[in-house]
């Protein structure tokens, strides 16, 4: 039986003296039987202290529920209609989609030699070395936590949004549904009830995360099948010309102040705020077993499935759309809710929209995972005030208890800037997408910088393409960042 062995409790300055290796067969002081896994989280600083038992399927899960198109598609489709509309949607899809592939592969590669939780701020500070690795290995800590802590509220605030346009639908006078006081109570309480598998037990979460194959399909189903024979019936496609249709909608003044190339790159968020979030793979490496293959085809997988089923999916809303000013104009929380009245009506859009209000609910889930697992193995290295009780683990399950209910706390407490504010989701989504995508730049760089005569890739490994694809995936990383900091909205007010 393999034991827990305890590795010497490292922190972030002493990290650059372990070597990474991999072996079967070693033994533990006590005499026991380490596994391959065991034996390299050992070598990497850490003793096994989660329970080890998720596989390829969950850990390919994770990173395409933490995309999850079938939400993701809907969740700013209104916001795309009027960022550019139909040409600038498809095209800033398609384009985020292929280009953060080539980030996913890039950081698959140094998920692949050093599988740990929390892992991306390791990477940094084990290829810094000595002299850089303290500094790197912090700041990456810090811009992955804060990343994933803002990803909570905006992902449930994004479906308590799906929830309110169905209500919407079937209650047009109702008044309490455009209260910001209470959206922010009901996605408080999906905060909390999406944290109990992340605290209870591993197989509760592992039954969690396979659930979302059922929702997943059920709303793949509905946008390829149901959606379009709706149209055939009682309305027609949209012809080609719906490709190259452009909006310019983020203008409220006039003369207008943004320009349509100004309000094309700000729609690049579209796609952005989806395709990102593949180190969920990297979260559970601690507990996937053979974690360096695992991990590895766990995130590009699950970018490459996310892409490549998402993109037709997209074709089939804009060639499915009746009315597009209707879209633009209409009052929904979220206005993907009235391409589904124009399509299967009124009772078929409030029952889509429902399932998509369970689905990214259970995406939360996902969410709370790594923003959970990075907090605990932050804590473990001392990072965050409090560590000590922050990397503690439950006795019976060996989930990371006080950090999932830290990742609550500070999720319902940055979802009240919704309250008041016409852009705070946005503002969310932009500011989750902005904080992680910069923590997977600074391993990136590393790795190819001064961390290249210390990095040793795994079998799993990229060749002579890992340098050409780096600097792709730096470039694009630098140049989104630029883009989410700018107003989406003009003029630019308080409300704004």
């Amino acid at each position: 039986m393999a034991t827990q062995r305890k590795a010497p409790a490292k922190g972030l300055a002493e990290i650059d003296n372990h070597e990474v290796k991999a072996a079967t067969g070693e033994k533990s002081s006590e005499g026991l039987l380490l596994t391959k896994d065991e034996y390299h989280l050992a070598q990497l600083g850490y003793k096994q202290t989660l329970h080890r038992g998720l596989g390829l399927i969950e850990n390919f899960i994770a990173t395409f529920v933490t995309m999850n198109f079938v939400s993701g598609l809907a969740v700013l489709f209104g916001f795309a209609m009027y960022t550019g509309g139909p040409q600038a949607a498809l095209a800033n899809w398609t384009m985020v989609g292929g280009l953060s592939l080539i980030v996913a592969l890039t950081m698959a590669e140094i998920a692949a030699a050093l599988p740990t939780a929390g892992g991306i701020y390791y990477w940094s500070a084990y290829l810094g070395g000595p002299e850089w690795g303290p500094f790197l290995g912090w700041t990456t800590a810090w811009w992955n936590w804060a990343g994933w802590i803002a990803v909570v509220p905006a992902t449930q605030q994004g479906a308590t949004n799906f929830l309110f346009s169905a209500l919407q639908i079937l209650y047009p006078n109702s008044t309490i549904l455009s209260k910001g006081w209470f959206s922010w109570l009901i996605t408080s309480l999906m905060i909390i009830v999406a944290a109990i598998p992340n605290i209870y037990s591993q197989t509760v979460l592992k039954w969690t995360l396979r659930t979302t194959i059922v929702t997943f399909t059920i709303l793949y189903i509905s946008y390829m099948v149901w959606v379009p024979a709706a149209t055939a019936h009682h309305g027609q496609f949209q012809d080609r010309t719906i490709l190259t249709t452009f909006v310019n909608g983020i203008n409220e003044s006039d003369p207008p102040q943004a320009s349509n190339a100004y309000c094309w790159i700000v729609g690049i968020l579209f796609g952005a705020w989806d395709f990102y979030g593949w180190d969920a793979s990297v979260h559970l490496s601690e507990e996937t077993k053979h974690a360096g293959a695992s991990t590895a085809r766990g995130m590009w997988l699950g970018v490459l499935a996310s892409w490549c089923l998402s993109v037709p999916t997209l074709l089939v809303f804009l060639f499915c759309i009746q009315d597009l000013n209707a879209i633009n104009d209409a009052k929904f929380s979220n206005n993907f809710a009235e391409l589904l009245v124009q399509t299967v009506g009124r009772n078929g859009a409030a029952a889509i929209l429902i399932i998509c209000w369970i689905d990214n609910s259970i995406q939360l889930c996902v969410c709370i995972l790594s923003a959970q697992r990075v907090t605990y193995a932050i804590a473990r290295d001392g990072v965050l005030p409090g560590s000590k009780y922050l990397a503690r683990v439950s006795e019976k399950h060996k989930m990371p208890v006080n950090a999932a209910i830290l990742v609550v706390v500070l999720g319902i407490a940055i979802e009240a800037a919704i309250i008041g504010s016409a852009v705070a989701f946005e503002a969310l989504t932009a500011v989750g997408t902005i904080a992680v995508n910069i923590s997977y730049l600074i391993p990136i760089v590393a790795r190819h910088t001064i961390g290249r005569k210390r990095f040793q890739p795994a079998a799993w490994n990229l060749g002579v393409f890992s340098p050409f694809l780096a600097a792709i995936a730096s470039i694009w990383i630098c140049f989104l960042v630029v883009v989410l900091v700018l107003p989406q909205l003009y003029p630019v007010t308080a409300v704004s």
